[in-house]
């Protein structure tokens, strides 16, 4: 546990994990601003944005906090530091998908191709961002971490609860919309080609550096 912190503490790795929030944020402020949905790990926050009058970056605050929440219920005795502290990349994403949205404030696709050519920018952005976030080897965001401790609680790979995770994310915020909007707000096909596409993206660039290092 102490070298988990030690290692998770070191100043290249925090920095690499600034970097890979900060790349991760940009796809989903430049997504949020395509409107055809955001990724699975957004796609909450994004739905409840157009229903309250509260920052997408705020509300997935809020959700990094309730995702930690259920890491504890499933780890229970077993949660430790190092799980709570993931707090503070989430808020970290929070605070910063607020800040590009003002950035790109100015960026606004006039037709469907222009809004499908940014959702794609956005996925391969977001990848190099997730890629980033994995090996800094530093805090994990509450998505990863929630996964992760299906996997330990339920006996799965990881691979599996990661894909469970991001499927009842992408249920509850389609559940979300049909309720209260009556149709596809803030989930739409960018949503769906985001979750298949973000996976094999980082798998490339994780073999990418494998074969240059």
């Amino acid at each position: 546990m102490e070298n988990s912190l030690i290692k998770a503490f070191h100043t290249r790795n925090l920095l690499t994990l600034f970097c890979g929030l900060s790349i991760m944020a940009i796809g989903v402020s430049l997504s949020k601003l395509a409107a055809l949905g955001t990724s699975p790990i957004a796609s909450i926050p994004n739905v409840v944005s157009y229903l309250l009058p509260v920052s997408i970056g705020n509300l997935t605050i809020i959700f990094m906090i309730i995702l930690v929440l259920l890491e504890a219920l499933f780890l229970r005795r077993d949660f430790s530091t190092l799980n709570l502290l993931q707090i503070i990349p989430g808020s970290c994403f929070g605070f910063l998908i607020d800040f590009f949205m003002k950035v790109f404030s100015f960026v606004k696709p006039h037709n469907y191709l222009e809004q499908i050519s940014l959702t794609i920018l956005s996925i391969v952005i977001l990848a190099i961002g997730v890629f980033l976030e994995i090996s800094s080897s530093s805090i994990i965001l509450p998505g990863e971490g929630l996964a992760r401790a299906m996997a330990w609680s339920l006996k799965k790979k990881f691979a599996v609860t990661k894909v469970i995770v991001d499927f009842s994310m992408v249920v509850i915020a389609l559940a979300i919309a049909l309720i209260y909007f009556h149709s596809l707000v803030g989930i739409r096909e960018g949503t769906i080609i985001s979750a298949l596409c973000v996976g094999p993206l980082v798998k490339l660039f994780r073999s990418i550096k494998s074969k240059l290092s």
